[in-house]
């Protein structure tokens, strides 16, 4: 299956593809206008999980 199809599944298939669960951790996803990226951000969400594991 291409990765478009596989996308356009989850999407159609997800209560709210803008929510994700990682582990314990439910992580929102909304628009925001600054520099930051998508990787940015689960980057600094894992940082800050790893610091008080």
């Amino acid at each position: 299956m291409k990765e478009e199809n596989k996308i356009i599944k989850y999407l159609l298939n997800t209560k709210n593809p803008y929510q994700i669960r990682i582990g314990d951790t439910i992580i929102e996803i909304e628009y925001c206008e600054n520099d930051k990226t998508f990787k940015d951000c689960i980057l600094n969400i894992l940082k800050q999980k790893y610091k008080k594991g």
